[in-house]
């Protein structure tokens, strides 16, 4: 029984160290994981709030779009392939010519924005004619596909 005594000691020795060690690393795992999930949380918070936000500067754009019909002669929308375009309208007085860029209230301009205010207060600015030319022809036929027979064997 004595011999036996120093072998069960240290079997329970390390069961217990065993135990201290799966404690540490599930209390760091948890750790790492409520920091992924607030890391989540903040993400998902970002991505209303930006929604939101286009959702405003869009209702902006449409009333002051609307406004601005009984400012100007002419009112020219600019439209782009951007989702974030830098300038709205082209809006024509009699002596002038205006590059307009709605904004909420209190937003902050954003450097495409600032790159173009800065050409036009550079005067930086010209009026371009660009000749396209069209192509002699088109040609529009049918395309042949093969067809396979039902039941037919590869």
């Amino acid at each position: 029984m004595d011999n036996q005594m120093p072998v069960l000691l240290l079997l329970l020795s390390l069961a217990v160290l065993a135990l201290i060690v799966v404690w540490l690393v599930a209390a760091s795992k948890a750790r790492e994981a409520r920091h992924y999930r607030a890391l989540y949380e903040q993400k998902q918070s970002q991505a209303f709030q930006l929604g939101g936000s286009k959702a405003i500067g869009d209702i902006c754009q449409h009333l002051g779009t609307f406004a601005m019909l009984l400012e100007y002669d002419q009112l020219l929308t600019v439209s782009s392939t951007s989702s974030q375009g830098s300038l709205d309208l082209l809006a024509i007085k009699e002596d002038s010519l205006d590059f307009i860029e709605f904004k909420k209230k209190g937003a902050a301009m954003q450097p495409r924005e600032n790159k173009i205010k800065a050409l036009v207060e550079q005067r930086r600015v010209r009026y371009l004619i660009k000749d396209v030319e069209l192509p002699q022809s088109l040609s529009i036929s049918d395309r042949t596909t093969k067809r396979k027979a039902i039941g037919a064997s590869k």
